[in-house]
Formats: structure tokens, C-alpha cells, sequence
């Protein structure tokens, strides 16, 4: 029998021929023939959930061709299975399902899992395969082979110590915080001066937008994707934080996703055109080429490399969620992770150099881009004690996107007479994210027609209280989480002492009033920049780890 490892070319080392390749097919067989004297018995060939039906039939036809008596395709339980039992001097008779053997060795990898005393913990990958290229598929054998190497139990305990980070700061500590977001991701990193967020676009912008395209050989991330949405939509993955780790039954669909998404052996798979036709990629994937752009953004502004970092994660994030976030963060180059919760980093941020009075109630609201938090806590000597965590992880800012689509797609349908193909429905999609950040310092805003019709001209108007009223459903499912919180902690509104406004979604005028209503006896703490405030806080607790936390 011929074992044949399609994806790697392993065993007898015949050439790799991956998913999108089909036309290699006969060729490899053709070179198996050429490597192998006698008679061709049965070929098994295991290939990954990406290969499709086309290629996996081509497989059949040329290996029968080439002379081969049967081929079958098996899945990897199958292919290990047959691998050990071949290996085993003891031939099991049918019903001994017991029979202990042993199974061939494998290249190690050493993982080590460690909690702090804060309940955070830490993964330490060594002598993984070599990922260093987001291009080349061959970490796609991560995804499926490492999936059950990240501890499946995640302990979390209810108090937190505050770090204490002060001047002077040790530069050579490389202090990494990563907030990978829905919409915008941020990186804040050690300089002489203190914590600072670092430029994650080639124009210095501090938030990178959480686009991937595939159009081009190299993977592209950040603002010049959504620039191109318009042209190159059906290449381009957004939104991964509402995918990543759940199973299919459990993601909401959005009609404005371009790519496809579905299912293969359980596992969720996205379906994008890249520059050489149309192909599979895993969320992790997706998810590896945004922290692989950080980690080289990141070294450049540092002058050295990474490999150390801490990431932050919704509250609401199941195991799942955050194993394959552990997942991407390893494909992407990263040797020691820590997952920390968005709302503990949120309130190092913003406890670190202020002054804190014992006993005080605290209510953190994050809002962002896909995810809502709100987390109460009680300060007990430089301890945050977690007293309730809630929240809703289908639920953000992207909700209030939607309602000026609608509005806006509605307006210039009945108004104009404007159907809408679908590089329109893209631009009007970023046209409403910019109107929507516009409306949290602006009475009035919008959108031009001539954007959307070059024949006619006008614009269609939209003001801050006109757009509230269009969120009243939005902001009923922010007061019911709110409220959710509360009962959860057993406290009444006016038993909050403090209430911190974190996320971007936290800047628009009608989430500061409903705060400042429900809980009218709380001081509000409001930072310059709410959706960097996460970031920070994750690199302040990456500072304060013990020395003897280095890169490896």
C-alpha cells in the first residue's frame, strides 16, 4: 500500500501539490510511478478540509490511471490510525477494541501552560513548524494538526492585581499589548517615555482597519484594503472577531460579507477569490495575517524582533474562541502568548498613576466594533475583585453601522432611483462608517448621490438626534445588557461609583447620554482616545510581568 501526504509530499518525498494546483495532479503521479519498483497496490491519500470535490476527483482518475488497484481518500484520525497499526507486532483480532499500541514518534513540540496569580495564562509554543509565511499554505497544517495542543480549560479568577508602572522604564523589556478588534486593531508597545500606541498604517495611523485581501500574491491588511473594497470586495475578509471560534450554526450572517462562508468537518472555512482564482482560508488564517502585519509593524517602530505578546480578548469569548485566537497568534510568528480579557486590560489603563479609593464600584462599558462588555468591579487595595461579567459578543458598533445603510440605501432608492450593484454596496457600507464617526462630533452629516449616480447631484442629510432615534432598538439591547450587569452583581445604579467609557463605540453622543442617565450619581471617565485605551492596558500588564519573562 502507498501512503500519499498530498499536502506536505512526505514520506517518500514526492512534490507538494496543494488545493489550488490542480493541473500538478498527474505530474505527481507520474513521479510516484517513476520512484516506486513492482506493481502499484492501493493508494490512501489524506488531504485537508480546503481541497475540493474537483481535485479530490481528479486525485481518484489519474491514480487508477497511473495503474494504482484502488485509491482512497481518508481524513487524518484515519491516516494516523493506519500508520501506528502498521507499526505493531500484535495483530488485533476483531472485537479487542482495547489493544493498547504504541504510536510512531513524531517531530516534539514542547508546550508549556503556566496561570499567573491573576488567573491570566500564558502559551508557550517551541520547535513549531516553520510559519513564516502567511502566503505559503503550509500553516494551514497548524490549524488542523495543532488544534487540540492549546489546554482546553481556560481558569479565571476573580481579583486582579493593578501593575504598578513607573518612570524610569526599561526600554529592553519589549513590553508588547495587542487589541485585536472587530473593526480596528491596536498595538502599544515600552518606550523611554512610557507606553505608546504605534503606527500601523504607512500614513502613521495608530488603529489599523481588521481587513485582510487576498487580490495579490502578498496578503494585504489595513486601510488601502478598505480603499480598495470597492474593486476587489469578493478578496477581501472583515468582521473576523464575529467568526473566529464559533461554529457555523452559531455566526450570524451578514449580507454584506463578500466572501462565502461554510462548513468542513466542523471546522469553519471562508471562501475568497485570490489572484489565482478562488480559494479556502480558515478564520485563524485570516486571523494570523493581522498579527503577523502588527508583528512586523511593531518591530520596525521597536528597531528589533518580537516574539512575546500580550492579547487581549473579549469577556464573553468562550475556550473555543480563544484557543483559535492562541491559534493565529502562533501561525503569525508569535512565540509567548498571554490572552487577557479586554475589560481587566481596559481598567489597568486606566488605573495606572491615578489615585484609586478602597471600596469603590466600577462599571466598564466597551463597546466595539463586534462586541459589548460590561464588567463590574469593586477596587480593594490595588486589587480589581470582578463582581459581575457580562456581556454580548454579536453585538457592537457595526450594529449601528447597519442602521444608516438602511436608511441611506432606502433614501437613495425611493429619492434617486439608485440600484444598488454590488461594488455600490460596499462603498455605501465605508461611506457609513465615516458618517457615523462624523455624528459623534457633529450635529449634521451627509452622504453625496453623485458618489452613487454621476448623473444626478444632491445630498441626503442625516442629524445626531434624527440618527439616535433610528437606534432606539440598538440602544434597548445596550440598556438590557446594562441592566443584565447590575442584577448579576446584585448593585442598583446609584451604588456605581465609577463608570469608564472604553471601545470606539463609546464615543458617539448617544451612548454618553444613556451612561450619564442610567447611572447619574457615577463620576464618567472619559480617555481622549477610547478605542487605544484596551491596548495600552495590555502592554502595562506585559511592563509589569517579572524579569524573568523575556523573548525567546
Amino acid at each position: 500500500m502507498s501512503h500519499i501526504h498530498i499536502f506536505r509530499g512526505q514520506v517518500s518525498m514526492f512534490s507538494t501539490v496543494y488545493f489550488n494546483e490542480i493541473e500538478k495532479v498527474s505530474l505527481m503521479f507520474e513521479e510516484i510511478k517513476s520512484k516506486i519498483n513492482g506493481n502499484l497496490g492501493y493508494a490512501c491519500i489524506h488531504l485537508y478540509g480546503n481541497y475540493g470535490n474537483e481535485i479530490r476527483k481528479r486525485l481518484i482518475e489519474c491514480g487508477l490511471k497511473s495503474g494504482f488497484k484502488n485509491v482512497e481518500i481518508i481524513n487524518m484520525k484515519t491516516a494516523v490510525y493506519l500508520n501506528a497499526m502498521s507499526q505493531i507486532n500484535y495483530k488485533p483480532l476483531n472485537g479487542n477494541n482495547n489493544t493498547p499500541f504504541k504510536l510512531p514518534e513524531y517531530s516534539p513540540i514542547f508546550l508549556t501552560f503556566t496561570i499567573d496569580q491573576n488567573g491570566i495564562f500564558r502559551v508557550i509554543f517551541d520547535e513549531k513548524p516553520n510559519v513564516n509565511s502567511i502566503g505559503d499554505e503550509s500553516h494551514l497544517s497548524v490549524i488542523n494538526e495543532y488544534e487540540n495542543s492549546v489546554s482546553k480549560t481556560v481558569t479565571t479568577l476573580s481579583s486582579y492585581s493593578i501593575p504598578e508602572v513607573r518612570a524610569p522604564f526599561n526600554i529592553g523589556k519589549n513590553a508588547i499589548g495587542i487589541d485585536l478588534g472587530t473593526s480596528t486593531c491596536c498595538v502599544a508597545v515600552i518606550r523611554k517615555n512610557g507606553i505608546t500606541t504605534v503606527p500601523l498604517d504607512n500614513t502613521g495611523e495608530r488603529l489599523l482597519p481588521s481587513y485582510v485581501s487576498y487580490d495579490e500574491e502578498n496578503v494585504k491588511c489595513g486601510k488601502i484594503v478598505v480603499k480598495r473594497l470597492r474593486n476587489f470586495s469578493k478578496s477581501t475578509i472583515f468582521d473576523l472577531k464575529r467568526i473566529i471560534g464559533r461554529s457555523l450554526s452559531d455566526i450570524e450572517i451578514d449580507i454584506f460579507w463578500p466572501f462565502g462562508i461554510y462548513e468542513i468537518s466542523s471546522k469553519v472555512c471562508l471562501e475568497v477569490e485570490k489572484f489565482s482564482g478562488k480559494a479556502t482560508v480558515f478564520p485563524e488564517e485570516v486571523a494570523a495575517a493581522l498579527l503577523k502585519h502588527i508583528k512586523q509593524k511593531a518591530e520596525e517602530f521597536q528597531g528589533k524582533p518580537l516574539s512575546k505578546a500580550v492579547i487581549t480578548v473579549p469577556a464573553a469569548f468562550n475556550v473555543a474562541q480563544k484557543n483559535a485566537t492562541l491559534e493565529a497568534a502562533t501561525i503569525a510568528g508569535w512565540k509567548e502568548i498571554i490572552l487577557l480579557p479586554e475589560p481587566i486590560a481596559a481598567a489597568f489603563a486606566y488605573f495606572n498613576d491615578r489615585s484609586i479609593l478602597n471600596d469603590s464600584n466600577v462599571l466598564l462599558f466597551d463597546l466595539g466594533g463586534g462586541t459589548l462588555d460590561v464588567c463590574i468591579f469593586k477596587i480593594q487595595n490595588n486589587q480589581i475583585e470582578i463582581i459581575s461579567n457580562t456581556g454580548d459578543s454579536k453585538f457592537g458598533g457595526r450594529d449601528f453601522d447597519t442602521v444608516l445603510i438602511n436608511y441611506f440605501k432606502n433614501a437613495l432608492s425611493t429619492k434617486y432611483g439608485v440600484s444598488f450593484v454590488k461594488h455600490k454596496k460596499y462603498l455605501l457600507m465605508v461611506k457609513c462608517q465615516k458618517i457615523k464617526e462624523t455624528l459623534s462630533f457633529m450635529l449634521n452629516a451627509s452622504l453625496d448621490v453623485d458618489d452613487f449616480d454621476t448623473n444626478q447631484e444632491g445630498n441626503i442629510q442625516i442629524s445626531q438626534e434624527g440618527f439616535q432615534k433610528m437606534c432606539e432598538l440598538l440602544l434597548n439591547r445596550v440598556k438590557n445588557t446594562l441592566n443584565a450587569a447590575l442584577h448579576n452583581s446584585n448593585f442598583n445604579a446609584n451604588q456605581i461609583n465609577k463608570v469608564l467609557h472604553v471601545g470606539g463605540g463609546s464615543r458617539m453622543p448617544m451612548i454618553k447620554e444613556l451612561l450619564r442617565n442610567m447611572f447619574p450619581e457615577a463620576e464618567h471617565c472619559i480617555e481622549e482616545h477610547p478605542d487605544e485605551v484596551v491596548a495600552i492596558g495590555a502592554a502595562y500588564y506585559s511592563y509589569s510581568l517579572p524579569s524573568d519573562y523575556k523573548n525567546i
